[in-house]
C-alpha cells in the first residue's frame, strides 16, 4: 500500500513539474467557456457506467429467474467497482460480487452467472471497441503508448477468450493450465501447484455454467453486449468532457480514440486501478494535443472515473459487513 501511495504521489509530481516547469503552462485552476455544462456531461457519462452495468445485471438474474430489485442490482455494482479499484489488476469485483449475491439468498447459478456474463460481456466489449478504434486511428503520439495499447489489447482478450475456450474445450484449456501451472511452479512463482489448480479451475467452471446458460439466449447477450459497449464508450468519453471543462478545444472522436489507446496500454500494469501509470499516460499523450490545462484536467479525469468509485462505495461497506457478521454468526449457530 505504501509503494501504492508513493507511485502515485511520484507520478503527479513529475506531471506538475513537467507541465508548469518544463513547459511553463499556467498553474491556476480555470474553467472554460461552458465548462459547468461539460463537467455536467462528464459527471452524466459516470452516470451511464453505473446504470448500465446495473441493468445488465438486472437482465441476467432475471433471465435466471432470480429476483432482484434495482437498489439491490446497483449496490451490488458499486461494490463490485470498489473492490475493483482496490486490488491488483482489478480482479475483486467479480468475487466478491458471486460471494455478495449468495449471502443475500441468491443461489448459486444466478450468484455466479449475473457477474460471470457481465465481467465477459464488459471484457469483449473493450476488445470490440479498441479493435476499432485501432484500425480507425493508427497514429498516436507518443508511439510506445500505441505498441503498448497492442500488447494490451491482447491481456485484455485473454479472460473472456479463455473462458469461451474452457466453454467449447475444457479438457483442452485444463490441461494448458495444468501446463503453465507447473511452469510457474518450477519458475518458483507458485508455491502450491494442487490448491493453484483448483482455485483457477473453480472460477473457470462458475464463470463458465454462468455465461454458457446466457450464450443460449441470442436476444439477452445482444442486449448484454450493447449495454457494455454503451458502458466502455461512456468511461472512454469521460476525458473529452473533462478537457473541454478546462477549456481545451478538441475534438470528441479524437479524444475518444486517445483515451482507448490508454486503456489497452494500462491493462498491463497490476496496480490497484492502474494507479500511478494512468495518470502518467494520460498526462503524456494529452499533452501531445497541445492544450494547457493537461495537468488539471488529468486529475479531474481519475478523481471522476476512479476515485469517485472508492468515495461512492464506502457507504456500502457498512451494510457488506454487517452481512458478512450475519452470515459468520449464522454459521457458527448452525454448528452448535
Amino acid at each position: 500500500m505504501l509503494l501504492f501511495v508513493a507511485l502515485n504521489i511520484a507520478v503527479i509530481a513529475w506531471t506538475a513539474y513537467r507541465e508548469f516547469h518544463v513547459k511553463s503552462r499556467p498553474a491556476e485552476f480555470t474553467l472554460g467557456e461552458n465548462g459547468i455544462l461539460y463537467l455536467a456531461g462528464a459527471l452524466g457519462c459516470l452516470a451511464i457506467i453505473f446504470l448500465t452495468e446495473t441493468v445488465k445485471l438486472l437482465l441476467a438474474m432475471r433471465f435466471l429467474k432470480g429476483e432482484m430489485s434495482f437498489r439491490a442490482a446497483f449496490e451490488t455494482v458499486v461494490l463490485g467497482k470498489y473492490y475493483d479499484s482496490i486490488t491488483p489488476t482489478g480482479g475483486g469485483g467479480q468475487p466478491l460480487q458471486m460471494y455478495w449475491l449468495h449471502l443475500n439468498g441468491h443461489s448459486a447459478k444466478e450468484s455466479a452467472g449475473t457477474p460471470a456474463a457481465a465481467f465477459i460481456t464488459r471484457q469483449l466489449s473493450a476488445v470490440l471497441l479498441a479493435l476499432v478504434v485501432f484500425v480507425v486511428q493508427k497514429e498516436i503520439e507518443p508511439e510506445a503508448i500505441r505498441y503498448t495499447a497492442y500488447a494490451g489489447l491482447v491481456c485484455c482478450a485473454i479472460p473472456p477468450c479463455f473462458e469461451i475456450a474452457f466453454s467449447l474445450r475444457p479438457k483442452a484449456v485444463e490441461m494448458l493450465l495444468a501446463w503453465l501451472l507447473r511452469l510457474g511452479e518450477k519458475v518458483h512463482l507458485i508455491k502450491d501447484y494442487e490448491k493453484t489448480l483448483d482455485k483457477v479451475l473453480d472460477t473457470l467452471t462458475q464463470y463458465r455454467d454462468g455465461f454458457t446458460l446466457m450464450a443460449r439466449n441470442k436476444s439477452l447477450l445482444t442486449e448484454l453486449m450493447l449495454l457494455s459497449v454503451v458502458c466502455r464508450i461512456a468511461l472512454c468519453s469521460i476525458p473529452f468532457f473533462v478537457l473541454r471543462t478546462l477549456g481545451c478545444q478538441v475534438s470528441y472522436f479524437y479524444i475518444l480514440c486517445l483515451t482507448v489507446y490508454i486503456y489497452a496500454a494500462v491493462t498491463l500494469i497490476p496496480t490497484p486501478g492502474n494507479s500511478g501509470v494512468s495518470e502518467g499516460a494520460f498526462y503524456l499523450v494529452f499533452s501531445e494535443v497541445g492544450s494547457s490545462g493537461i495537468f488539471w484536467a488529468m486529475l479531474l479525469w481519475r478523481l471522476i472515473c476512479y476515485y469517485s468509485l472508492l468515495l461512492i462505495g464506502l457507504p456500502y461497506l457498512g451494510r457488506q459487513v454487517e452481512v458478512f457478521q450475519q452470515s459468520r454468526r449464522q454459521k457458527e449457530e448452525d454448528r452448535e
